[in-house]
């Protein structure tokens, strides 16, 4: 009988292996609503370099209507044109979905040079809430680095976008959308360039006019908060975080 720690492991090896087909016939991103899969995506910023990312979801017991369980994370960095690893990172129980649901996740190949020599890429984790009357959704961004063989995080849990909201069902109600940006600053700390982190909240009031649904929404000002990092990672205040 197959030990879990193997059975693991064959999981990521088959994966890292749908990945390097998936590189030569040119990367794709899982459905959104899908808890386990293999994505990858080209790293522009590197020649011949491809960043994989598989999700493994665990649920919680093998009730069919039970639908929450934990969510395991598996990164690498492949050379694209021999599919040789490069790096990698595991995390066991990542992510948790329940009620608010794990919906996936995505690579993000923005511009994240945090150093002269280094260069960030980034992993977008979606989750939502489905309702008509209390909707929710977040997306949170972790950043990891290449140290050798290994990609370490060097920023998790920060929340760039989130939607909430109560409504009747029919049309009066309230949300409120919070988006975020992440620029590279001029500042340093400890050798890392400080992440300074932009948001706007735009809220929108739903009501009944006659017959009609009317809304009307109010953009807030930008304000803007800077991360800077500790010698290990990036400190996300409370009020950032997920």
């Amino acid at each position: 009988m197959m030990t879990t720690k193997k059975l693991l492991s064959s999981m990521v090896v088959l994966g890292f292996m749908t990945a390097a087909g998936q590189v030569q016939a040119g990367c794709e991103d899982a459905p959104f609503g899908t808890q386990s899969f293999t994505i990858c995506k080209v790293w522009p910023a590197y020649d011949d370099q491809t960043i994989v990312a598989t999700s493994t979801f665990k649920p919680d017991s093998a009730d069919a209507n039970n639908d929450g369980g934990n969510v395991d994370l598996e990164l690498g960095l492949i050379q694209s044109s021999s599919s040789k690893r490069l790096a990698s990172y595991r995390k066991k129980d990542a992510y948790y979905s329940d009620a608010v649901a794990y919906e996936g996740l995505a690579i993000d190949t923005a511009r994240y040079k945090l150093t002269p020599d280094d260069r960030a890429f980034g992993i977008r984790s979606n989750f939502e809430h489905s309702s008509s009357v209390a909707p929710y959704h977040k997306t949170e961004l972790a950043l990891y680095l290449k140290q050798g063989d290994t990609l370490r995080p060097v920023l998790e849990g920060l929340v760039i976008s989130t939607g909430r909201g109560e409504w009747d069902g029919h049309c009066a109600g309230q949300g409120e959308e919070t988006q975020r940006t992440v620029d590279i600053g001029k500042t340093l700390h400890n050798g890392f360039a400080d992440l300074v982190v932009s948001s706007t909240v735009t809220v929108t009031e739903n009501f009944v006019v006659g017959e009609e649904c009317q809304d009307t929404s109010k953009t807030s000002k930008t304000t803007r908060v800077t991360l800077s990092y500790d010698g290990k990672h990036y400190v996300v205040p409370e009020a950032l975080k997920g």
